[in-house]
This record gives C-alpha cells, sequence and structure tokens, in this order.
C-alpha cells in the first residue's frame, strides 16, 4: 500500500462508509431473491477491503490510534455480522436474514462503524 496521507485515509473512509452500506443491500437483495449460493465465509473477511488494507497498514507501522482501533473492532464486528446473514440466506432462512438486517446484529453493527468512520474522519481532518 502507498504511504498513507490524511486524504488517503479520508478517501477510504469515504469509500469504506459506502463499500459496507451497498454490502447490506446486496445482502438484502439476495435475501428477496432466494440467492442461496452466496460465498458465506467471504463475507467474514475483513482485511480483503479498503478500510482492511488500511487498518493492516496502520497495524505494520504501528499507527494505531485510539479510534482505529475501535474502528477495527467494530469493522470485525461487521463483517462477522454480514457473515451470519450471509449464512441466514445461504440456508434459506431469508426473512430471518431480513430483520437481522433491518433491526438486528448486523444493524446495529453498521450503524457503529459508520459512526465510528465518521468522526474517525473529523479526527484525522
Amino acid at each position: 500500500m502507498t504511504q498513507m496521507t490524511v486524504l488517503n485515509t479520508a478517501e477510504i473512509i469515504n469509500n469504506s462508509i459506502v463499500a459496507h452500506y451497498v454490502l447490506g443491500h446486496q445482502l438484502r437483495a439476495a435475501a428477496i431473491d432466494g440467492n442461496c449460493s452466496l460465498p458465506v465465509r467471504a463475507y467474514k473477511n475483513a482485511e480483503k477491503c479498503g478500510l482492511g488494507k488500511l487498518i493492516s497498514f496502520l497495524k505494520d507501522n504501528a499507527q494505531m490510534t485510539t479510534r482505529a482501533k475501535e474502528v477495527d473492532a467494530l469493522h470485525v464486528d461487521l463483517h462477522d455480522a454480514a457473515c451470519g446473514v450471509a449464512a441466514l440466506i445461504a440456508t434459506g432462512n431469508f426473512d430471518a436474514a431480513i430483520d437481522e438486517l433491518a433491526t438486528g446484529y448486523y444493524a446495529d453493527a453498521a450503524a457503529a462503524l459508520t459512526k465510528a468512520l465518521s468522526h474517525w474522519k473529523v479526527e484525522i481532518s
């Protein structure tokens, strides 16, 4: 990964907010469409998205702030929740998946991550 700057980090944060919002909509669409062929385990990997790569860079360079640590934990939580929702969909529990996305642990994890990312962006600006 290239050298991190405030602008790079802010852009990654913006992209992460959008990407994780889209993730929820993709899961919802799969549940509504009855798409049981989701790659369930792929949703668990928090290190492959842009935010995961940023966190890895910060860890590798001893630049983890308190906020970055909070975001890291919340990001892992969200991917765990996404994996759980994907498992519900893959096993045909579409209504339970939709409920989870709307008001369950996934919804809480997504809101907490978005809030922490928004605070982090303000702090680095």
